[in-house]
C-alpha cells in the first residue's frame, strides 16, 4: 500500500513539474520546434518515457536534449545510447553538432570497449544491440544513469535474448524511441513497456486475455484487438506520440537522415581492391586516355559494390543496404502507410530492390530509361491514384520533371556524384502540389568507402570530365586548368590514402592490364560486360548509366595517344634536345592536339563531335603578329 501511495504522489509531482518551464536549453546549439520542446518537457522528470513520434520528426534531437538536461537536473554523467549499428555514427555527429558535449562510439576489441566505458569521459557512449549482448557484464558494472533505446522495436519480441539482456541493464532513467505505431501490433507493446515499467502491465497471459481477439480454431492466431481505450489510458503517463500531420506547421521543408552502414567483409575486399588500382593512377603526373577510362571504371565499381556485390560479380548477393531498407520500409510504408520514392542509378539494383518489395508484399511501380515515354504517365497515375501502391522505384534516367507529390519520403539507395542530380531527385517529390509541407530524405551510405567521401562534400559530376565544359552556355572554353581542377578534386578526396599507399611518389603503372586480373577489377572486361542487358529486364530500350561503350573509348584512347606520339616525334626532330619549342607553329600543333582530345571526350560522352561556328573557318586561329590564339566552336545541338 505504501509503495502505491508513493507511486501516486510521485506521478502527481512529475505531472506538475512537466507543466513548468524547462531549464535553459543553452546547451543545445539549435532551436527546438514547439512539439520537440513538449517532448523534452514530457520526458525530463520521468524515470521512464517513450517518444513515439513518426520518422522525420526529430526524436534523436529530443533524446539528446533530454540527456543534456538530465545531466543538469539530476547530475547524470553516464548516458548510454543503444541503437542500430548503421546509426551509431549519425548519433555521434548529431550530438557533437548540436551540443558542446563529446560522444564516443564503443567499438574495437573487448578490451578496447571496456576501456571506452570506464576511461573515456564523454557524456554519451554509443553502442548497438549486438554489442550489448557481448558486453552485458561490462555494462552491468558500468551502471549507466540514462539508457536511451533507439529503434526500440529491436526488443519487441520478449522471447529473444536481446530483449532479456537489454531489460536487465541497470539504469536510473530510461528513454525509448520508436516510430512504429504501437496500435498496429499490440503484442510488440508488451516487451517495450516491460523495459520502461516492468509492473505497469498485467502478466502476459492476462494482457492477452484482456486485449487479444483470438481465433476459435487456432488459439495462437490473433484476429484483432480490444479494450484499446483502456490500454491507451494506462500508457498515457509513459508515452508521447505525434504524427506528421499533427505538427506540419512546425516542420521544416525537408528533414534528412543519413544511415551509415558497414560493408561486409566481401564488399570491403572488393572495394579495397579497386582502390589499390585507383591510387597509383591518381599519383601519375600525366594521365593517358586509357588511364582516364580506368579511373572512370574503378570509381564506378567502388560505388556499385557499396550497393551489392551482385552489381560487380553477377553471382553473390551481399547487401547490407537491402537489409537496412527492409526495416525502413516496414516502419514508413508497412506500419505508417506512407508513400515513398526510391532512387538508384542502376537498373540491376532496382531489380534487386523490386525483388525485396515483392517479398514484403508491397505494391510498387518501377520506372527506368527502358520504359517507353508513352507508358510512363500510366505508372505515375497508378502511384498517385492507387492508395495501395506505396513505392515508386526509379533510376535517374527515368525522366525529368516527374510529378511524384503523392509521396512524402525520398530514399537514395546511393548518392550521386552530382549535387544537382540529388536535388533533382528530391525535387520530384518536393514540388508544387505536394500536400505535405515537409518531406523526409533518407540516404544510405557505406562507411569507410567512396560513398563517405562523396557525402563529405567533394562532388564530381556524373561524367568524369564534364567539368571541362561550362554549364549553361553553348560555347566551350578549352581549359587545361578545368581538367586539372577536376582531377585535383579527386586527388584531394583520396589524398591521405594516396600518401599512405605510395608515399607521395609518382606511380609507374603499366598500360597493359595483367591477364590474371580478376574480372571485377578489369576495366576492359567491365566495359565489355556492361553492354549486355541484365537478364530478366522486360523492356528493352535506352541504355542505363551502367552501360559503358568499350570499343569506342579504346579506339579514341589509341587515336589520342597516337596524336600525342606524333607530336612528340615532331618535337624531337624539330628542336634542340631538352629545349621546348615555343614557335607559333609548335604552339598551334599542340593546341590542335588538345582540341582533338577534347572533341574525343565529347564524342565519348555523347556520341557527337564539336562543330565549327563557320564552315569555311578553322576552329583554331593563330595571330602570328600578336601571338594570340583563339579557339571557337559550337556544341552539338546548337
Amino acid at each position: 500500500m505504501h509503495n502505491r501511495v508513493d507511486e501516486y504522489l510521485l506521478k502527481q509531482e512529475v505531472d506538475e513539474l512537466s507543466r513548468e518551464e524547462l531549464p535553459s536549453l543553452e546547451g543545445i546549439s539549435t532551436a527546438l520546434y514547439p512539439y520537440q520542446i513538449e517532448g523534452v518537457r514530457f520526458g525530463l522528470y520521468r524515470k521512464a518515457a517513450l517518444i513515439g513520434d513518426e520518422m522525420g520528426l526529430g526524436k534523436t534531437l529530443q533524446a539528446i536534449a533530454l540527456g543534456i538536461l538530465k545531466k543538469e537536473v539530476f547530475g547524470f554523467n553516464r548516458v548510454l545510447v543503444i541503437t542500430l549499428a548503421s546509426l551509431k555514427e549519425q548519433w555521434k555527429r548529431e550530438i557533437e553538432k548540436f551540443t558542446r558535449e563529446q560522444a564516443v562510439v564503443v567499438a574495437g576489441s573487448a578490451g578496447m570497449r571496456q576501456q571506452t566505458y570506464f576511461q573515456d569521459e564523454s557524456l554519451f557512449k554509443i553502442t548497438n544491440y549486438e554489442a550489448v549482448l557481448r558486453d552485458v557484464s561490462t555494462l552491468r558494472r558500468f551502471k549507466p544513469d540514462l539508457v536511451i533505446l533507439d529503434e526500440a522495436q529491436r526488443i519487441k519480441n520478449f522471447a529473444t535474448k536481446t530483449a532479456d539482456v537489454v531489460k536487465s541493464l541497470p539504469r536510473k532513467h530510461a528513454l525509448v524511441l520508436t516510430g512504429t505505431p504501437l496500435e498496429n501490433k499490440l503484442e510488440d507493446v508488451y516487451s517495450i513497456v516491460q523495459f520502461l515499467e516492468p509492473h505497469m502491465l498485467a502478466p502476459l497471459w492476462k494482457f492477452a486475455a484482456d486485449h487479444f481477439m483470438l481465433s476459435r480454431e487456432k488459439k495462437d492466431k490473433i484476429l484483432g484487438y480490444r479494450n484499446l481505450d483502456l490500454l491507451h489510458e494506462k500508457l498515457k503517463p509513459l508515452v508521447i506520440r505525434r504524427r506528421k500531420e499533427d505538427v506540419l506547421k512546425d516542420l521544416p521543408d525537408q528533414v534528412t537522415n543519413t544511415y551509415y552502414l558497414d560493408l561486409s567483409e566481401v564488399q570491403a575486399k572488393m572495394h579495397d581492391g579497386y582502390k589499390q588500382y585507383l591510387l597509383p593512377l591518381l599519383n601519375k603526373k600525366f594521365l593517358t586516355p586509357m588511364d582516364v577510362r580506368r579511373i572512370q571504371e574503378l570509381l564506378l565499381q567502388m560505388r556499385r559494390v557499396c550497393d551489392s556485390t551482385y552489381l560487380v560479380d553477377r553471382n553473390t548477393r551481399i547487401s547490407p543496404k537491402l537489409k537496412e531498407l527492409e526495416g525502413i520500409l516496414d516502419e514508413i510504408v508497412v506500419q505508417s502507410g506512407r508513400k515513398m520514392v526510391i532512387f538508384s542509378e542502376w537498373t540491376t539494383m532496382t531489380y534487386l530492390i523490386a525483388k525485396q518489395l515483392s517479398r514484403m508484399g508491397i505494391n510498387f511501380v518501377e520506372l527506368s530509361g527502358k520504359i517507353p515515354v508513352h507508358k510512363r504517365q500510366a505508372l505515375i497515375d497508378e502511384f498517385t491514384n492507387n492508395p495501395e501502391c506505396k513505392v515508386f522505384l526509379s533510376t535517374d534516367s527515368g525522366g525529368t520533371g516527374l510529378n511524384l507529390q503523392a509521396a512524402d519520403c525520398v530514399l537514395n539507395f546511393e548518392l550521386p556524384w552530382n549535387p544537382a542530380r540529388l536535388n533533382q531527385r528530391i525535387g520530384r517529390v518536393n514540388r508544387i502540389g505536394q500536400t505535405s509541407t515537409s518531406i523526409n530524405v533518407i540516404n544510405l551510405v557505406s562507411k569507410n568507402s567512396i560513398e563517405e567521401k562523396i557525402l563529405a562534400g567533394i562532388h564530381l559530376k556524373t561524367e568524369l570530365f564534364s567539368g571541362v565544359f561550362d554549364g549553361g552556355v553553348d560555347m566551350v572554353e578549352f581549359s587545361r586548368e578545368k581538367r586539372n581542377q577536376m582531377l585535383n578534386e579527386l586527388r584531394a578526396m583520396m589524398g591521405q590514402e594516396m600518401e599512405e599507399d605510395l608515399g607521395g611518389k609518382e606511380s609507374r603503372v603499366s598500360e597493359d592490364i595483367p591477364e590474371d586480373t580478376p574480372h571485377f577489377l578489369n576495366p576492359q572486361a567491365l566495359a565489355e560486360s556492361q553492354q549486355e542487358d541484365f537478364p530478366g529486364t522486360q523492356v528493352q530500350g535506352a541504355s542505363e548509366p551502367e552501360d559503358r561503350p568499350g570499343g569506342e573509348q579504346t579506339a579514341m584512347a589509341e587515336e589520342s595517344q597516337a596524336a600525342n606520339d606524333a607530336g612528340q616525334s615532331r618535337h624531337d626532330t624539330g628542336s634542340e634536345p631538352g629545349v621546348p619549342d615555343k614557335s607559333p607553329e609548335k604552339m598551334e600543333a599542340v593546341l590542335n592536339q588538345g582540341l582533338e582530345f577534347m572533341s574525343g571526350l565529347l564524342e565519348m560522352a555523347t556520341g557527337q563531335k564539336l562543330n565549327k561556328t563557320e564552315e569555311d573557318k578553322p576552329m583554331l586561329k593563330v595571330d602570328r603578329e600578336t601571338g594570340e590564339v583563339t579557339m571557337k566552336f559550337r556544341l552539338p545541338g546548337f
